[in-house]
């Protein structure tokens, strides 16, 4: 069995999907879109995300010859019906980042470690991957096809799929490019069902309308982003709080698996007992630990972010029952939460909603809450 083979046969172990391999050449497609769309990247160019050093393999590991490609689909079991429409299925699957005492982790630290063990330098990894773009190098590993959506789709698997990629200076056997885009020649349909507009052209997505962008994006302090999401897009976000599935849902590479009769997730079961958005709003210590911490963890840490999430897809519910919990949420000692909750209570509307709002306009010392508040009082 030659050095390839037995890349393939460990990965496959480990559980991934399909595994290609590719030369470790750099991407100049990436540097012409970074480039081009400078507008679009500007608070990850020059971040902490460095996405200019994902060109060129070299800049990650000196000497690298190879990229190995591994894919994971996530969509492999039933997801409760209280979580899907609130949190994407990436992130309940669990297999996005976690450290390597959970299994997504370990899978990785796994793959590194037998890496390692035949002799191989390994590019370390930066934040969610090893620093290449990850759907660039599936399609030149030949495993994948990118979509209008920017998805990448596996063929018989569809586009709920996680891509880990491994630079190694060793040079193995390589597979050839895919060639095409998955999609249909007429289809639109991802584009029709995008809430936000997000995706602007074929193959072209704007970041910043998103929705995950403002879930879970605009956290990281990267410049010129805010933690107030835009209130222009709030309406649109629905009842999600953590990712969105909807240009996903709307493939035609996806429906056969949507509508199949998949086993069920005993621990995903048991944490969804435990989730609301009543309870993400007050978020205690119970809730965090028993519907957040297992999920929702992968890029946030404070409390104040799920609550801003929660505040606003219950404004979004169209629930007059709400009002009571988001009437205490106004109280929150975070003026994000604050704000985003008087937004809640302004569309749900209603003589409640106005009590809670004037009475805590005048006690209100943040300039971002009390104009929350005041808008809020104008559209009631």
């Amino acid at each position: 069995m030659s050095l390839t083979e037995e890349i393939r046969s460990y990965a496959l172990d480990l559980g991934y999907s399909r595994v290609g391999i590719t030369t470790a050449e750099p991407f100049p497609m990436y540097a012409q879109a970074l480039e081009e769309r400078s507008q679009d990247y500007d608070w990850a160019v020059d971040s902490g995300l460095r996405l200019g050093r994902c060109v060129n393999p070299q800049d990650r590991l000196p000497g690298a010859r190879s990229i190995i490609v591994a894919v994971y689909d996530y969509f492999r079991e039933r997801f409760p019906e209280n979580l899907v429409g609130r949190i994407g299925r990436l992130y309940q699957s669990r297999s996005y980042i976690e450290p390597p005492t959970h299994i997504g982790g370990a899978r990785v630290q796994l793959m590194r470690q037998f890496l390692e063990a035949k002799g191989m330098r390994v590019g370390r990894w930066f934040m969610i991957s090893s620093g290449v773009p990850d759907r660039l190098a599936a399609a030149r590993a030949g495993i994948c096809e990118i979509g209008r959506n920017t998805f990448a789709c596996v063929p018989s698997i569809g586009t709920f799929v996680l891509i880990h990629t491994f630079i190694v200076d060793a040079e193995l056997e390589y597979d050839a490019p895919a060639k095409e885009t998955h999609c249909p020649p007429d289809c639109r349909l991802c584009i029709e069902a995008c809430p936000t507009g997000a995706i602007v052209a074929d193959f072209r997505l704007n970041p910043r309308r998103c929705l995950t962008f403002s879930h879970v994006v605009n956290v990281q302090g990267f410049r010129n982003t805010s933690p107030y999401i835009d209130p222009e897009l709030r309406p649109k976000m629905a009842s999600w709080i953590h990712g969105c599935d909807l240009c996903q849902e709307a493939c035609p590479h996806n429906q056969a698996k949507l509508r199949a009769e998949l086993p069920s997730n005993a621990f995903l079961e048991e944490t969804a007992k435990h989730f609301s958005l009543t309870g993400l709003l007050k978020m205690d210590r119970e809730i965090e630990t028993k519907a957040v911490a297992p999920l929702l963890y992968t890029y946030m840490r404070e409390r104040k972010y799920f609550q801003r999430n929660a505040a606003v897809a219950l404004g979004n519910s169209g629930d007059p029952g709400m009002v009571p919990h988001l009437a205490r949420a106004i109280e929150d000692p975070e003026e994000l939460v604050r704000a985003h909750a008087a937004w809640a209570l302004g569309q749900l509307g209603g003589a409640g909603a106005r009590r809670a709002l004037e009475a805590s306009l005048p006690r209100e010392s943040g300039a971002q809450a009390k104009e929350e508040i005041s808008a809020a009082l104008e559209r009631i």
